[in-house]
This record gives C-alpha cells, sequence and structure tokens, in this order.
C-alpha cells in the first residue's frame, strides 16, 4: 500500500494549490459502524472484509459518455475524473483513514476515521456473493462505466458527515460452488494444477473469474472448488502443474521452475480445446460437484526447433515463441526462446497449428553479470514471423528465419 501511495504521488505532482492546501492538512472525519450476515443461516458473518470505496473511483471513467475517445472533451473529462480520484487516495492514505477492516466474532465492525464523503460499502466473506464475484482480473483492475454501474446496483451507499456516526447492516447471499478433481488418465491425482475458473458472456465468449486474492491449487488428491459464485455459465480450465515455486533448505534456497512451453491445458467436460467447452449452468445458491478434468498421458507429442537471422543464419537469442490453434489468434502455449535461439513445446496434441515468434531480437547482457531481460541491451530488432504446422508425431528441426524490422534495415 505505502508503494502504491509513493506512485500516486509522482502521478500527482502538482496537482495541489495553495488554495486547497490548507484543507487537505485538516480532513473531517466521521464514523461508520454496522455489522454483518448470512442470510442463508441468520448468523453473524465472522472475519468478512469491509471496504468504503470512495465515490470518486466510480467517476474515475469518462463522465460523458457521449464524447467519443481521443476528443478533447472526453480526454478533460477522464483526466478531471482521475486526478478527483488520485488526491482522494492520496489523502486517504496519509491521514490515517479507516476504510476497510474485518468484522469481529459477533460480525461487528467499526471504522472511526473515515473522512466526510460519499462511499460504496463492499463486503466479502468466502462462500458468499459480493458485487466483485463476477469480475475478471481486467474489469477489476480498469473498470469501465458499465462495470461500475453494475457494481453499484447491488452495493450499499453512504453519505458520511464530519462528526456524524452512520450504521449499516449488510446481509450476504450464499453463492453458488463448483467442485472436483483434476487427475491424469491413467488415474493418479494431479496435486498443484492452478485451475482457472472461466464465466460466459452474453456474446459467447469465455473470460477469467478471479474469485480468491491468491490462486488455490489442488490438493494432494488433485481436488479443488470454487466458492461464492452468481448463476451463470461456467466452465474450467487447468494448465499441467510445469510452472512452481520449489524452496529447498537453507538461507536463499528458493527458485521457480518455469517451464511455459509444457502447459498442456484441458477443460471441463473432457475438452481438450476450447472450441468445444461445454459450459455448467449453476443455478442462484447451487452447490454443482463432479466437475472433473483429465490430463492425458497418450498422443501427446513434441515442436522444436531454431529462431535465426536473415541473412546470415545466427542464432537470435531474444523472442517469443507461440503456438496457436489454425484459424484462432489465440496462443496455445507460449515461452522465450533460449539464448542459443533453440526452443521447445511438449504435450502438444494431434491438430493443425500456427507457429510464430514475436519480439525476436539480438540482445546483449551487461558486463556486470545482470541476467537478461532484466537489464539487457537490445542490438537489432527482428519481424514477427509465422508458419503452419501439422502435427501427427514429433516435430523437430523446425526453423524461423526472420528478417530485421524496417528500422534497422
Amino acid at each position: 500500500m505505502k508503494a502504491f501511495a509513493l506512485a500516486l504521488i509522482v502521478l500527482t505532482g502538482g496537482l495541489n494549490t495553495p488554495a486547497d492546501a490548507a484543507t487537505d492538512t485538516a480532513p473531517t472525519m466521521g464514523q461508520v459502524t454496522g455489522s454483518v450476515w448470512c442470510r442463508d443461516s441468520g448468523k453473524p458473518a465472522r472475519f468478512a472484509s469491509i471496504q468504503l470505496v470512495p465515490e470518486q473511483v466510480f467517476l474515475a471513467v469518462p463522465l460523458d459518455p457521449g464524447a467519443a475517445d481521443g476528443a478533447p472533451d472526453a480526454a478533460h473529462n477522464k483526466m478531471q475524473a482521475l486526478t478527483l480520484a488520485l488526491k482522494s487516495a492520496i489523502k486517504n492514505i496519509f491521514n490515517g483513514s479507516d476504510l476497510q477492516t474485518l468484522t469481529g466474532l459477533d460480525g461487528s465492525f467499526q471504522l472511526d476515521k473515515v473522512p466526510a464523503g460519499t462511499y460504496y460499502v463492499i463486503s466479502q466473506l468466502q462462500g458468499y456473493r459480493s458485487p466483485l464475484s463476477s469480475l475478471s482480473q481486467a474489469e477489476r483492475m480498469q473498470p469501465d462505466a458499465t462495470t461500475l454501474a453494475a457494481i453499484t446496483s447491488q452495493t450499499q451507499k453512504i453519505v458520511v458527515a464530519s462528526g456524524q456516526t452512520i450504521q449499516t447492516r449488510i446481509e450476504l447471499d450464499r453463492g453458488g460452488a463448483l467442485s472436483g478433481r483434476i487427475t491424469y488418465s491413467d488415474g493418479s491425482p494431479a496435486p498443484n494444477v492452478t485451475p482457472v475458473l472461466l464465466l460466459r458472456a452474453k456474446d459467447g465468449s469465455w473470460t477469467q473469474v478471479f474469485t480468491s486474492a491468491l490462486p488455490v491449487p489442488t490438493d494432494d488428491q488433485g481436488a479443488f472448488h470454487f466458492l461464492g459464485l452468481p448463476p451463470g455459465q461456467y466452465a474450467v480450465k487447468a494448465p499441467l502443474p510445469a510452472a512452481q515455486m520449489i524452496i529447498g533448505i537453507g538461507l536463499g534456497q528458493m527458485s521457480t521452475h518455469m517451464a511455459t512451453g509444457d502447459a498442456l491445458v484441458v477443460y471441463s467436460g473432457g475438452a481438450l480445446r476450447d472450441a468445444d467447452i461445454k459450459p455448467i449452468e449453476l443455478a442462484a445458491g447451487e452447490s454443482r460437484t463432479g466437475i472433473n478434468l483429465t490430463f492425458p498421458l497418450d498422443g501427446l507429442h513434441t515442436i522444436s526447433g531454431i529462431v535465426v537471422a536473415a541473412p546470415d543464419g545466427h542464432p537470435v537469442n531474444a523472442g517469443i515463441i507461440e503456438l496457436q490453434q489454425a484459424g484462432s489468434a489465440a496462443p496455445v502455449r507460449s515461452l522465450q526462446d533460449n539464448k542459443d535461439g533453440t526452443f521447445a513445446l511438449h504435450y502438444v496434441l494431434d491438430g493443425a497449428y500456427v507457429l510464430k515468434v514475436n519480439w525476436a531480437a539480438d540482445t546483449q547482457a551487461p558486463a556486470d553479470g545482470t541476467p537478461c531481460p532484466l537489464r539487457c541491451k537490445e542490438l537489432r530488432r527482428y519481424q514477427t514471423v509465422s508458419m503452419p504446422v501439422t502435427v501427427k508425431d514429433d516435430v523437430r528441426a523446425v526453423t524461423l528465419t526472420v528478417s530485421a524490422a524496417a528500422t534497422d534495415q
């Protein structure tokens, strides 16, 4: 939070004027108290989170929705609203304001230092629905006007005045639940897999939904569950656990294995491709079990090769390799090539694909030994190259030849 505050200071340097400096250093405070209850049990919602979200946050979108993006009025409105939101956030951080807390054993909460203003009260408790339950990460980070309207329509709005106490009561509805297991095709469980919940939008597309602050991997039996879900059509996808944190013994014995090129993805309902996903219909408060996913152990292949530069054929030591299904721009798999230009994608299913290299470049590591890409000098950038690949067996010795980008020619 402090780091965020420092970023805000940099972004808002020069926003304050002498006229408002005095008001910024003398905030007016009120108090918010209340309780949170579970509607299904009638019991207190113990250790539920409470957040007071200033109304300015919901104004940090174009104030004139009719203005076209890029128009002067739209740009002015966006800047004006963002300035208000940032100034409010800075004052709340440095004035020791209370804008979030947890309920106690009796479900009650108390915020004693709330700057005067208008707020939306958001409460979250595992297993129960909140206005944020069905939002993707992108919608949480950069909500548009439609997203914000949906949140405010489900959220209690309060006005806090200086020296006054606002009392509120919140009742939480239990959400739906999906649970199941992830296994390998020989029946053994797949532990430490991070399943991803997908929600189907009105246009039929699938959006990743975040139901917890941190990803929750499967247990030793491959079991997983998602809680607190609103009604809708869902699916679950899971990649092979090819990226893991490894903790050894002794100080500093921690490392990360990132074999992203090995991350075969499977879906609920037995689907092996996103086009074959079968939606899971979930009613309000419904609990669905037996949502199982299986990693195949047979019929998997390797695509390997090298990225070289034209015209001399030297290996290109930086670039992102993508494998796409034919007819789709979405990557099935992606990884960075090795320092010698080589790459390998394992556990690839039969099918027609497009192999693509983006951001190919010759780079040079600094003399002090700092590893790339933390501080690399780019010597030459290359154009994007694609080639079709049909996989029925291992495909080896693929050569992707890239030409220098126009600015380097």
